[in-house]
């Protein structure tokens, strides 16, 4: 991380100035998942799990899923399509990013199911399914 001003989407650094990711910044490191696109993720809608976690380690990305074809046609009807296209015709900022779910109880983000943090870190570079990821952005 370069600061306050910068985020990790993928392997790249990008200046988090014009950046919109859900109520602030996501940072999204899964390589292999099946919604990430360039650093991005395409889901609409993402879930964060860990009803008795104590430590983000203990959390998981519940919509990751590893990419291949067959896993592509399975979360089609979670693509955020509109976002997509924006992003493909825009060079004004991020305009692809989830809605993320959260049912991380102990987290102080975690307002009726829903992340409210500005910035949230999803992880798991080498994840080939979802327990390969988590949440540093947990803070209990």
């Amino acid at each position: 991380m370069k600061g306050e001003n910068w985020f990790l989407c993928g392997h790249r650094s990008l200046d988090a100035g014009n950046r919109e990711c859900m109520n602030g910044t996501l940072s999204f490191n899964a390589t292999n998942c099946v919604h990430n696109v360039g650093g991005l993720c395409s889901a609409n809608k993402i879930m964060v799990n860990g009803m008795s976690a104590l430590t983000s380690s203990s959390t998981q990305c519940n919509t990751f899923a590893e990419k291949g074809f067959l896993n592509a046609l399975t979360h089609i009807t979670n693509m955020n399509i509109a976002g997509e296209i924006r992003q493909l015709v825009s060079n004004d900022g991020i305009h692809m990013y989830p809605e993320v779910g959260c049912n991380a109880v102990r987290c102080i983000y975690n307002k009726d199911q829903r992340c409210e943090a500005d910035r949230v870190i999803i992880t798991g570079p080498h994840a080939r399914e979802s327990d390969g990821t988590y949440c540093e952005t947990f803070t209990p």
